[in-house]
């Protein structure tokens, strides 16, 4: 059957619109998956009825990764329509994988992908030099942080976690398994730290006629990744450091 993905992918957007304490995003997630059960019960309005009431119960997970969820429930419902599941079945799913899918979320998206395009939008201001909020183009850095955030990110999550929910409803958690997520974050971590090293130590440059400040200047990130833990990112910063104090006597 022929999945409506347009109307679906639109309606997710509104899945936290009418958040509430009690079910928290039931409503939204309803409002999304009505295109599906109008397809599946298209002849039996009484039946449409029931499947969407029933899933008005608790619902709470990412609100980017519930496309996934999304499309695992339209592949149980579509299994419901014809028999071969019943539905304590399809809100047990439902229910349980909730609860991790927003931990997988968490991690990569408000952790992870959305700091690292912060960095690469601090990264653009900084590479302008000591003077960047007079050369920069604010504007510009706001797009590039909403374009790298959205386009490589949130948005395929959204429409492509329809597909890949529904396709593969009954070995969800093996695939995901099998993008080895703990490596990914890091690797996503550690290029963003990498380049925003970098830009720190080009930015560095553009303040050498001044000691203090950029002594100052690289004491701050030395504390940051101090605090932060990362030992490969402080062998980094001591190269840098090196590098920097080396060009700073040249140009001196």
């Amino acid at each position: 059957m022929k999945i409506p993905i347009i109307p679906i992918f639109f309606r997710s957007f509104f899945l936290q619109s009418v958040w509430n304490y009690e079910r928290m995003q039931n409503v939204g997630f309803v409002f999304s998956l009505i295109p599906w059960l109008r397809r599946l019960y298209s002849n039996d309005k009484k039946k449409l009825y029931e499947r969407i009431k029933a899933h008005y119960g608790f619902f709470n997970t990412h609100p980017y990764f519930a496309s996934l969820l999304i499309g695992i429930v339209m592949r149980l419902e579509e299994a419901y329509s014809r028999n071969e599941v019943d539905s304590d079945q399809v809100m047990r799913t439902k229910t349980m994988l909730a609860g991790p899918i927003a931990a997988i979320g968490d991690r990569l998206i408000w952790s992870t992908w959305r700091a690292f395009c912060g960095i690469f939008a601090v990264c653009y201001y900084i590479l302008h030099g000591q003077f960047f909020y007079t050369s920069a183009n604010i504007i510009a850095g706001i797009l590039l942080y909403l374009i790298v955030y959205n386009f490589f990110g949130h948005l395929p999550i959204r429409l492509l976690g329809i597909f890949f929910g529904y396709n593969y409803s009954k070995e969800v958690v093996v695939k995901i398994s099998k993008f080895q997520l703990q490596k990914v974050l890091e690797v996503i971590r550690m290029i963003g730290i990498t380049i925003l090293l970098f830009s720190s130590f080009i930015y560095s440059i553009s303040i050498s006629d001044n000691f203090m400040l950029a002594a100052l200047f690289w004491t701050n990130i030395l504390l940051a990744i101090v605090l932060s833990r990362k030992i490969a990112e402080v062998v980094v910063f001591a190269l840098l450091v090196i590098l920097n104090i080396s060009l700073l006597g040249l140009l001196q």
